[in-house]
């Protein structure tokens, strides 16, 4: 796993063309989580994603793109960003090495990390609960339960959009020009349980609860 070399252009939400759109019939749940294959702005496909929200307004977005490259992004309502601010980020679960690479701003809420390999990094993420990144001024512990099969969903997904193989494209960068997740939907499911006070690095487990009962129709 390793961080991908992705040249993108520094150009402001407003002159967007469009925003992504899910493609009908793609969507799929997993627990707390949920996703779909999106498409671009020519009405082609774009790439897959799973996120989960947290009931203090946290997310955590991770797409998968056909060139095998996978952004694992996150926002947070008190921390703003610049579109196109980079850093450097550690991503770690409770056990192991961190990961350490370069990190950037998407849009003024979400920011996060691009690896090359799908596949190394989502064996990364499948070995712990919590995840946390470091480095962008959100310091906490991210509960990731139930990451694993939403995970393997969005891989389904890829590969049914994408062509066998995932639909691997070399050379090509996700979507030439970065359109920022979608907030999810307030009526789905919310996972409660954030790290705080030292977070993984230092408290394996920490204050971290467990998904918060899905809401009754």
């Amino acid at each position: 796993m390793r961080p991908a070399a992705l040249a993108f252009s520094a150009i402001l939400l407003a002159s967007l063309p469009a925003l992504a759109q899910d493609i009908p019939g793609s969507e799929f749940e997993a627990g707390n989580w949920s996703g779909a294959a999106t498409s671009d702005d020519r009405g082609g496909f774009s790439h897959c994603y799973t996120s989960v929200g947290y009931v203090n307004g946290q997310t955590l977005w991770i797409g998968l793109y056909p060139n095998d490259t996978i952004s694992i992004l996150l926002s947070q309502p008190d921390v703003k960003f610049q579109p196109g601010e980079t850093f450097e980020l550690w991503v770690m679960m409770e056990t192991g090495l961190p990961a350490i690479g370069n990190g950037e701003a998407w849009d003024a809420d979400f920011a996060g990390i691009t690896y090359d390999g799908i596949q190394p990094t989502i064996d990364f993420l499948n070995s712990g609960r919590y995840l946390r990144i470091l480095g962008m001024g959100i310091d906490d512990g991210f509960d990731v339960d139930g990451i694993g099969p939403a995970l393997a969903q969005a891989q389904d997904c890829l590969a049914r959009q994408g062509g066998a193989g995932g639909g691997k494209v070399l050379g090509a960068a996700p979507g030439g020009v970065k359109a920022p997740p979608k907030v999810p939907d307030l009526t789905k499911p919310k996972t409660s349980g954030i790290g705080s006070g030292g977070g993984l690095g230092t408290r394996p487990g920490g204050a971290l609860g467990t998904p918060a009962p899905k809401p009754q129709p």
